[in-house]
């Protein structure tokens, strides 16, 4: 029983500083929403939300990973365009983008769980563009 409960510990440690190990990823791609979300139709018309948000494309151990960082005002960092490499820390469904002693946290998004915005889509809102 002591060696189980040993194990589940050393499991339980090498998780929680896997998470805060400091690693680079490389910004692949990045999409703005200038618009915002989707928060209602009018017809087959949109109504956005105005809050601008970005999904950026980090490649991160030779993977790709869709994030999205919310901006109220739509600023977006420099030090984050495409091409750039970042200093990131893993965590479960997300990364925390560092910049100094500042971090962000940006989630995990699929890319195409998005709607159209030219014909109305049933669904929950708010809702993400594709375009």
């Amino acid at each position: 029983m002591a060696k189980y409960v040993l194990a589940f510990l050393l499991t339980v440690i090498s998780a929680a500083s896997a998470s805060t190990e400091v690693q680079t990823a490389k910004v692949i791609a990045i999409k703005k929403h200038a618009e915002g979300r989707i928060v209602s139709w009018q017809g087959n018309s949109p109504t956005f939300d105005g809050y601008p948000f970005y999904d950026i494309v980090l490649e991160w151990k030779g993977k790709n990973y869709a994030v999205r960082y919310e901006s109220q005002t739509g600023y977006y960092p420099e030090y984050w365009d495409v091409g750039k490499v970042i200093h990131v820390q893993r965590e479960s469904g997300a990364f925390r983008i560092l910049r100094g002693t500042e971090a962000v946290l940006v989630r995990e998004v699929n890319l195409h769980d998005c709607v159209q915005t030219s014909i109305r889509s049933p669904g929950k809102l708010p809702q993400v563009p594709c375009d």
